[in-house]
């Protein structure tokens, strides 16, 4: 809500600002009414009149470009100015691609506006602003590209075949055999090579390709499971396939799922899905919904990357899940830290007393193990058992031994 600081009142035939001024806000009108004028061939002419609700000013306050109109009050009218910083900082957390829409938008508004503005007089801009201005737009434009680029790319991608799943182990603790294994997504691009998730999920994830992704994964390492499944003598041996924040918001993910296993005669068992929190933070009901069905698929859950977000005892209660992965974070300096040590073997002793196992990430030494063997964790991740690698590799690596 706006206070009383926050508006301004104009009586009738007040005028609101110039053609030709510096454009600094945009205005909605609380009461009252406007009317807006341009010059046509040096004579100000009636084009539009605007009531309680509707918002002017908009075009200047976005470009930074000098008002294209007049506008005077009818009658006494009460404004609530849109001042043009809360307009940047919305902006700048919108996606580039808009903003560069936007601002494609309004230069060929401008354009069409010259015809009918020959007569207003022009204002020079400030030379420092200007280039700050032509800087941010190309580097806008810039970003915006790259984007439209990257979701051209990923859509290509998976029409192509250029993703790829590497397979990590996650290794019993007590005797290193393996128990299963986390599907890991690569993009072989046909000219910059592997791309690690990091440089392409998180766009993915904005802009919903996520959902396509997320499928083309689960029906990957469906696929493969009968060739990983050889490589391990665990009794419930396992695939760990990540499903994103978006994807647990989409109401069809259960039947997407319930399909998927059956075209691959994939045991609902063995298939385990992890998932971060925050999901359970944005849509906390959804996500309880859609989890519960998952587990009643036979799928079991796996909380990924505990301590590093909002980890907190309501959601290990609430939500069905059955593996808690404990982040590399607090495993790399376990050993030097006796702060990391307790956040480690708390953890672990708060899940097994909620019927948890616990999986450790970035197990990277024989000593790491040892000591999470001692502190009763069931189960590591990490370069000490083995970097991810694709299907082929693992058939190598594992005939070797």
């Amino acid at each position: 809500m706006f206070d009383e600081l926050d508006r301004e009142i104009f009586a009738a035939g007040e005028q609101i600002f110039k053609v030709g001024e510096a454009g600094d806000c945009a205005y909605l009108i609380e009461t009252g009414a406007v009317e807006i004028f341009i010059m046509d061939q040096g004579v100000e002419r009636l084009v539009s009149s605007m009531g309680k609700d509707e918002m002017f000013g908009e075009i200047a306050l976005i470009d930074h470009q000098p008002r294209t109109a007049t506008v005077r009050a009818v009658e006494k009218t009460v404004l609530v100015p849109v001042r043009r910083k809360l307009v940047e900082g919305l902006l700048e957390k919108s996606d580039p691609i808009l903003r560069h829409l936007l601002l494609v938008i309004l230069e060929r508004f401008r354009g069409k506006q010259s015809n009918a503005a020959k007569s207003v007089p022009k204002s020079v801009p400030d030379t420092e602003t200007s280039r700050a201005q032509a800087v941010h737009r190309s580097n806008l434009k810039g970003e915006a590209a790259q984007k439209l680029s990257l979701a051209h790319g990923i859509t290509r991608a998976l029409a192509r075949d250029e993703f790829e799943l590497y397979y990590q182990p996650i290794c019993n603790l007590a005797d290193s055999s393996v128990s299963g294994f986390e599907a890991l997504i690569r993009w072989h691009h046909p000219t910059d090579g592997v791309i690690p998730p990091m440089d392409f999920l998180w766009f993915a994830e904005q802009t919903g390709l996520i959902r396509e992704l997320g499928l083309w994964t689960l029906e990957r390492a469906c696929r493969d499971w009968p060739t990983l499944r050889q490589y391990s003598d665990y009794r419930f041996p396992f695939v760990s396939v990540n499903l994103s924040p978006t994807q647990l918001t989409c109401e069809s993910l259960v039947d997407d799922v319930k399909g998927i296993i059956a075209r691959h005669n994939m045991p609902a068992a063995e298939l385990k899905l992890e998932l971060t929190e925050t999901v359970m933070i944005e849509h906390p009901e959804m996500a309880l919904r859609i989890l519960d069905r998952l587990v009643e698929l036979g799928s079991s859950l796996a909380l990924d990357d505990y301590g590093t977000g909002h980890s907190g005892l309501e959601h290990l209660q609430r939500y069905p899940v059955g593996t808690l992965k404990i982040d590399r974070a607090f495993i790399d300096p376990m050993m030097n830290s006796a702060q990391s040590l307790e956040i480690v073997r708390s953890s672990i002793d708060l899940a097994h007393s909620l019927g948890m196992n616990v999986v450790a990430e970035g197990v990277e030494t024989g000593m790491a193990r040892k000591k999470l063997l001692e502190l009763g964790c069931d189960f590591g991740q990490g370069w000490h058992f083995g970097k991810p690698a694709t299907l082929q590799d693992l058939a190598i690596r594992y005939a070797k031994t």
